[in-house]
Parts: structure tokens; C-alpha cells; sequence
């Protein structure tokens, strides 16, 4: 589920905006130094502000990254809390009506790309869940977990790698790295699902099944069924 970002409280006068953007760009694990490299803290303010991130339970102190590096300086790994501010969204609410609109043209364009052999990917299996899924007549956004599955077999033969090169390369975009171009027929439909709608907040089928869920959580299968799903849970 996604978070508002304007329930994260300011930490070390730092305000939400800030917080979110040194969870995000901490790749999962920084040393307190790293607070000064990389936004020009001091160091007396990098060890304060890491000690409150630790505080509001944002990070934990990694002491195994500080032995493996033999690093003076403390190491912190982002907690799960600390990973859904990361994800934290400063969109406007919107309304239900406006969600489930959203909703319905997010299959059509899903019925777009099943029915379109030029995608190289296409989508197995569907589930909305979060806030959309409440009474609430505000929503923050629709969260909705997808599972894409190549249309060519991810084989040994490697007849994959030419296919989807080529198609990276007919599509006219720059990529940066060979791993990029492999990826690119999954970026490309991920990308007409989205469709640049702020509303629609998407999430892989592996973190969907992989999230923590306790009694109260819910979920709606839009498209597939709940085999995988049950097993894991």
C-alpha cells in the first residue's frame, strides 16, 4: 500500500519531501558519511540525522556492512517502514469515482496489450488492493499489483536476447546498458499500463506476494486467479 506523504512526520528538521529523497537515493544501505557526500550535511548533522532516521525507525544499524567494509563510521540499512516512505506519494487525494475510472481504463489498456503480439510481455494476473478496496470516499491512490510474463521463453537457447534487443533498438529510445535493452519490452508495457496516470500506483507481482499482510489486509483479483497467491501466504 502506497503511503501519503504528508503523514510522514519531519525528522531532524527535515521535512517529508527530504526524508523520502534520502531513503530513496540510499539504494538500501548507507554509511553516515554518506549524509555528507551526498547532501552536504556536516558531519556533527550526518550523525545526527542518522541517528534520528534510526530513531523514528526508518534505518537500523548494520554492524555486519560495517565489519565486511571495516568501516569506522556507522552503516544503516533501511527498514521496511523506512522503504514505504521511500515509496511515499505527495499526490493529491482523489476521488472514489475518479479511482474507479482509473480502474477501467487500466484494464482496457491491459486487454490493449494481451491482444497486441507486438508487446513482448503480457499480463497474467491482476489484483487491486490498499485504500481502494475501503469505504473511503478519498483515496490516495489505487494500488494495483500486476505479473508480466514474456510471450518468448526465457531459455537457455538465448533466442530471447536477440528479440528483445531488437525490439529495444526498433523503438527508437536511447538505452544506457545492454541489461537496459533487455528489459525494455517489460519497461514498454509497464509503461502503456501506467499511461502517466498519477492516480495508479503499480506494483510487481513478486513484492505483492512477498509483502507482509496481516488479518485486516484485502485484496481483489481483477484478472488470473489466487493459486500462487494462497501458497505463499
Amino acid at each position: 500500500m502506497t503511503l501519503d506523504l504528508t503523514s510522514v512526520s519531519p525528522v531532524a528538521g527535515e521535512n517529508a519531501m527530504r526524508i523520502r529523497e534520502i531513503l530513496r537515493k540510499s539504494n538500501g544501505a548507507f554509511p553516515q558519511n554518506w549524509l555528507s557526500d551526498k547532501f552536504g550535511y556536516s558531519p556533527q548533522k550526518a550523525r545526527g540525522l542518522a541517528t534520528a532516521l534510526e530513531i523514528a525507525g526508518y534505518v537500523k544499524r548494520d554492524r555486519d556492512r560495517e565489519e565486511r567494509s571495516d568501516s569506522t563510521l556507522p552503516w544503516y540499512s533501511v527498514t521496511p517502514a523506512g522503504l514505504m516512505v521511500a515509496d511515499a506519494t505527495a499526490a493529491k487525494r482523489i476521488h472514489r469515482a475518479t479511482a474507479e475510472a482509473a480502474i477501467c481504463e487500466f484494464m482496457k489498456r491491459i486487454h490493449v496489450v494481451n491482444t497486441d503480439s507486438r508487446y513482448l510481455y503480457s499480463v497474467e494476473k491482476v489484483a487491486v488492493f490498499g485504500s481502494y478496496l475501503q469505504s473511503h470516499q478519498k483515496l490516495g491512490d489505487v494500488d494495483v499489483a500486476v505479473d508480466l510474463q514474456p510471450r518468448i521463453p526465457i531459455d537457455k537457447e538465448r533466442r530471447w536476447v536477440d528479440v528483445f534487443r531488437k525490439h529495444a533498438w526498433d523503438s527508437g529510445r536511447s538505452h544506457s546498458a545492454f541489461e537496459a535493452e533487455l528489459d525494455w519490452p517489460r519497461r514498454e508495457v509497464l509503461l502503456v499500463l501506467k499511461s502517466r496516470k498519477r492516480s495508479l500506483s503499480l506494483h510487481s507481482w513478486f513484492s505483492f506476494i512477498g509483502m507482509c499482510k496481516d488479518p485486516s489486509f484485502q485484496f481483489r483479483l481483477l484478472l488470473g486467479d489466487d493459486e500462487d497467491i494462497g501458497s505463499k501466504w
